[in-house]
Formats: C-alpha cells, sequence, structure tokens
C-alpha cells in the first residue's frame, strides 16, 4: 500500500531538498536519509522483495559514478547521496530514458543558473545559488523524477 504513494514522497523530498540548497547551497544529510528510510519501509511492507534487489544494484552504480564524479569535483556529496536515494525508485525499465532525461534537464538547468546568475546574482544574496558559483543538482533530480514518476 505504501508503494504506491512512494512516487509523490520521494518528489516531495527532492522538492525539500531543492529549496533548501538554493538557499544554503548545501544537501544536509537528514534528505537522503529519508529516501533511505522510505526504501526501508516499503521493503518491509511488500510480499516479494526480491523485485527490490535490481533498485539496490542502480542504487549502488549511480553512487559508484558519483564517487568517481565527487572525487573530480563535479558534484559534492549531497547530490551523490541524493541521486542514489532517488535511484532507489526509478523502474528499471525505465533506467536508460531517466538517465537520458537526467542528462538533458542537467544541462538546461545549469543554463538557467547561469543565467540567473549573471542577471540577478550579487554576492550579499540571501539564496547560495545567486551568491555562490554552485549548481543546484536537487533541482535537476526534482524535475527528472517529476518527468519519470507522472509523464513518461
Amino acid at each position: 500500500m505504501i508503494a504506491q504513494y512512494a512516487p509523490f514522497a520521494v518528489l516531495a523530498i527532492l522538492l525539500t531538498a531543492t529549496v533548501l540548497e538554493l538557499r544554503t547551497g548545501k544537501i544536509s544529510n537528514w534528505i537522503p536519509l529519508l529516501l533511505f528510510a522510505l526504501f526501508i519501509a516499503i521493503a518491509a511492507t511488500i510480499p516479494d522483495r526480491s523485485a527490490l534487489a535490481g533498485q539496490l544494484l542502480v542504487a549502488l552504480a549511480v553512487f559508484g559514478i558519483g564517487l568517481i564524479l565527487f572525487a573530480v569535483n563535479f558534484f559534492g556529496a549531497g547530490a551523490v547521496k541524493l541521486m542514489s536515494g532517488a535511484a532507489l525508485f526509478t523502474p528499471l525499465d525505465k533506467g536508460w530514458i531517466t538517465a537520458g532525461i537526467f542528462v538533458v534537464t542537467l544541462v538546461i538547468v545549469t543554463l538557467g543558473v547561469v543565467r540567473a546568475r549573471r542577471k540577478y546574482g550579487s554576492d550579499d544574496s540571501k539564496w547560495a545559488v545567486l551568491a555562490k558559483e554552485t549548481l543546484p543538482m536537487s533541482m535537476t533530480l526534482s524535475i527528472t523524477a517529476a518527468l519519470v514518476f507522472f509523464v513518461v
């Protein structure tokens, strides 16, 4: 029963991460922890847990790739954890389309943030996204999740 509401909960968590990251420039550890807790709750309530093994493997692969991207300063540690948590809820049959949507969304969000920073940014802005040279990875994840869960 809880599994049918998971996309809504995941999207709410990702949107919360987006607002906080836009404001502070960081993704707090408790946000990805909510995704992991939700996955555990779903695993505890469904009769066939073997169906979730693929989800775990995908999340581990995303975490591994994310660690490499973190090592070369492309992603922050919070973004890696958030992406891994979100990957737990990506349907296996939509994995490649999700990756494609993520890349396209990443490019669009990056261009939009750069443009907004040029137009509205300042060093003393209360919004970290406008004051720092950071990109809100949670925004990309939120848009990707919304498209994958509710459109594709």
